[in-house]
């Protein structure tokens, strides 16, 4: 198969400038493998291949079929890292390629085996699996070495790609052992290596993405050409959930280029041989929609259902220690507070888009996907194909967070590929991501706080309302979604008496999961209330959450981390204030420090200083890059982003409208420190996220005087 691939020139010369600065790797196997990876299938059985992870060639290079989907969170080099460390191979010669889906690559945290990447598990629910993999495969090698040479397995190493007979001097290469290793029945289990003998694991491996991203050989979904390709642009709805009523073909075909229009599921597909005629087209096709119940929806109208949902007599219960009603009645001092955050898009700068050829009766898909055997379910849902007839290449993804998990344009896409006989990349413009792509849900809470005379915390009451993320997302039927209250429903806190319950208001505005999920709201909800909870009590706010956190030694070390680590309690420069948040979620603790002053009447963030305690860490640099990544997403939502609703659809659907942080309002320090606890590893891509916003709005709360209790902040602040 040939696959031509156009090249960014301009980015490519840019990066012979830069690639002085850059830590060289071994060996350049890795630029081609992140280019555009020849996924395999996942059990060749063919010589060399010794697990469903691993597969070695005659000159010693390793593939290693991962699991997860790289989105530049550096997954793929942790991988290498524990791979290479239990193998003893040089990391160099490994090369990381996305399998088809298959049992090996599928993980269970609940809802039942899946391919597919989100929830902060790509290392930590790896990492054992991996592990154990490649200490069997190099029990295979050193056993076959051991026949070779002659002498008992006890007396051989693996190490630097070979394995090693110290008395005697004498070493076999990988490659040279990897065909008959592959031959052999694997040991059922193989022990690990000790900690000592570990090389990267907790200490460190260049990112094995970096250098083809740097002097722009990386090949996304977007980029990618097949031979005969034309381009289908999606013309969709505006308007949330509208139903295609009718549109004229020859209005789009009489742009040049335009080939065909092709009907899909709530709009039409302007096909044409480039992506510029598709979106020309596009713009021409004369195009509507049905009416939907929702046409005059607006932001106002959202808040409204919110609201009337927080004033309900009943909610469904997530958790009721206690009676938070007597406590609340016995209080000497009652603190209630209501807090709300918007809807919020993704926004990964690539939109949308994914490949397709057929065959015949084959199916071939190219598609950045979080989610690989959801994305193949629809499409032989919706479809019919058979499912053992398609091949998934999962391609490298310009950003995800969360979006890559749904698959709305799949089933399209195939059924473009059909109507018009050629391969096909559909794909969607930027105001079709933002205005139509799936966000983060809006979400308001009410909290109550019961205080004793002396200022103690003797009950709290949190109510949650808005929209069913899950309902949209996985067609949940219930009442209570636990994205609604996640981080909430299991606080390590302990105020006496606890209730957490939740009230659905669903908004036509669809919703699925999004970086941290419900941890980016509650997490502002619980910590901007302990703030407030605090003053009322006349307490130090990091002081009031030592006193909930008494009977947590782990949790009291994050918080007192960040706390000692961030100076708090000394004085800072006149204008200047510090925010306090602790948050844990994704199996992780996090607690941050933002300190922060008011520049032309907005907030600008100095430092941030963050105490993670995520278990254990497998590549440091990469933790730090993601809590560093986290912190600054976590800005970006707290000071300008939201999606604003009117007439049932998007207002602001591009970056002119939709305020992502800029370069220039970045904190200019970002203070990492990881705790390493030892408990069980916890994840470290999303758990980074939460704290941040409400330590942000803590800090701008005592500089303003009043408490910021809507995001995005910018508007809080009028």
């Amino acid at each position: 198969m040939t696959i031509a691939l156009e090249r960014r020139s301009l980015l490519r010369a840019a990066g012979a400038l830069v690639l002085g600065f850059a830590v060289p790797l071994p060996a350049p196997r890795h630029a081609a493998a992140q280019a555009n990876p020849p996924v395999r299938p996942p059990m060749t059985g063919g010589a060399g291949t010794l697990t469903a992870y691993l597969a070695i060639a005659p000159d010693g290079a390793i593939t290693l079929y991962s699991p997860t989907t790289e989105m530049g969170q550096g997954t793929w080099t942790g991988h290498v890292a524990i791979v290479a460390d239990e193998l003893g191979a040089d990391p160099g010669r490994i090369a990381v390629e996305n399998p088809h889906p298959a049992a090996p690559y599928r993980r269970d945290v609940g809802a039942g085996p899946a391919m597919g990447s989100g929830g902060s598990w790509g290392v930590r629910y790896w990492y054992q699996p991996l592990r154990e993999a490649a200490a069997r495969a190099r029990v295979a090698l050193v056993g076959v070495a051991a026949e070779r040479l002659g002498v008992p397995a006890a007396e051989l190493r693996a190490e630097d790609h070979h394995v090693v007979h110290a008395a005697s001097g004498r070493r076999l290469a990988f490659g040279d052992l990897a065909a008959a290793a592959a031959q052999r029945p694997l040991p059922e289990s193989a022990a690990l290596r000790p900690a000592a003998e570990l090389k990267l694991i907790g200490r460190g491996l260049p990112r094995i993405d970096i250098p083809a991203k740097t002097h722009g050989g990386t090949i996304y979904s977007i980029d990618l050409k097949l031979p005969g390709m034309v381009y289908a642009y999606a013309r969709v709805s505006p308007v949330f959930r509208a139903e295609l009523d009718r549109f004229d073909a020859a209005s789009a075909k009489a742009v040049p280029g335009v080939l065909d229009v092709v009907a899909i599921p709530g709009g039409a597909a302007v096909v044409a041989t480039s992506m510029w005629a598709a979106m020309r087209g596009g713009r021409a096709l004369d195009i509507a929609w049905k009416p939907t119940p929702h046409d005059t929806t607006t932001s106002a109208d959202i808040t409204a259902a919110m609201k009337d949902g927080l004033a309900q007599p009943q909610g469904a219960v997530s958790r009721n220690d206690g009676d938070v009603d007597a406590a609340l009645r016995a209080a000497s001092r009652v603190v209630e507070a209501d807090y709300e955050v918007p809807f919020l898009s993704h926004t990964p700068l690539e939109p949308w888009n994914i490949n397709v050829r057929i065959d015949g009766d084959r199916l071939e898909i190219w598609a950045p996907t979080q989610n690989q055997d959801r994305l193949l379910n629809r499409v032989v849902r919706e479809t019919g194909w058979d499912r053992e007839k398609i091949r998934l290449h999962t391609m490298l993804q310009g950003g995800g967070f969360g979006r890559r998990l749904y698959e709305d344009i799949p089933s399209a896409a195939v059924i473009v590929a059909r109507a018009v006989g050629r391969p096909v990349k559909m794909f969607w413009t930027r105001e079709d991501e933002i205005g139509q792509g799936w966000g983060r849900p809006a979400q308001m809470a009410r909290l109550r706080a019961a205080l004793d005379a002396q200022g103690k915390v003797t009950g709290l009451w949190v109510r949650t309302a808005g929209t069913s993320m899950n309902r949209d997302f996985n067609n949940f039927q219930g009442d209570l979604d636990a994205s609604s209250v996640q981080t909430l429903n299991d606080t390590r806190y302990r105020t006496g008496a606890y209730r957490v319950d939740y009230v659905r208001r669903q908004a036509p505005v669809p919703s699925m999961p999004w970086r941290s999920v419900g941890a980016t709201q509650n997490g502002f909800f619980m910590e901007s209330f302990l703030d407030e909870v605090a003053q009322a009590a006349g307490k130090d706010p990091v002081a009031l959450r030592r006193e909930l956190l008494a009977h947590d030694p782990r949790a009291l070390r994050v918080v007192n981390t960040a706390a000692e680590k961030a100076g708090w309690g000394t004085p800072l420069p006149a204008g200047r204030a510090r925010g306090f948040a602790f948050v844990e979620s994704y199996g992780s603790l996090c607690a941050q420090v933002a300190e922060v002053s008011m520049e032309n009447g907005r907030p600008r963030v100095h430092r941030v200083v963050v105490a993670l305690d995520c278990g254990s860490q497998v590549l440091p640099d990469g933790v730090r890059s993601q809590v560093e990544g986290g912190v600054i997403q976590g800005i970006s939502t707290a000071m300008g982003e939201k999606l604003e609703i009117a007439e049932g659809r998007v207002q602001n659907a591009n970056f002119d409208g939709y305020h992502v942080l800029r370069t220039d309002e970045a904190p200019t320090l970002i203070e990492t420190h990881v705790i390493e606890s030892g408990e069980r590893m916890g994840g470290v891509g999303e758990p980074p996220v939460p704290p941040i916003t409400p330590a942000l709005a803590n800090a701008v709360s005592a500089l303003v005087g009043r408490r910021i209790r809507k995001l995005p902040i910018a508007d809080a602040l009028g």
